[in-house]
């Protein structure tokens, strides 16, 4: 599951209150909750806000790289994490 909707179903909104709280669209909301779209960082910054998280927590993102490894001076790269509920 995408995790912005994930995290709207967790905290009890609804698209309409969501779209109200954030000033993103409710059609905006729906297409990067049904990855139709790519939200821009601002977009997942209010977002964010409105749902009370971390930017980062929306963006479905682990770190796989250098940082992981406690190596310094190399290129983090990043990937998607693996849904849980998907296995």
């Amino acid at each position: 599951m995408n995790s912005l909707k994930r995290l709207r179903a967790t905290s009890g909104k609804s698209l309409r209150e969501l779209s109200k709280d954030s000033g993103v669209d409710q059609a905006t909301i729906s297409m990067v909750e049904n990855d139709k779209r790519k939200a821009h960082l601002f977009t997942l910054s209010k977002l964010a806000v409105a749902l009370g998280v971390p930017v980062d927590d929306l963006l479905d993102l682990v770190d796989t790289g250098a940082a992981e490894r406690g190596q310094k001076g190399g290129v983090a790269s990043i990937a998607k994490k693996e849904d849980p509920a998907a296995a």
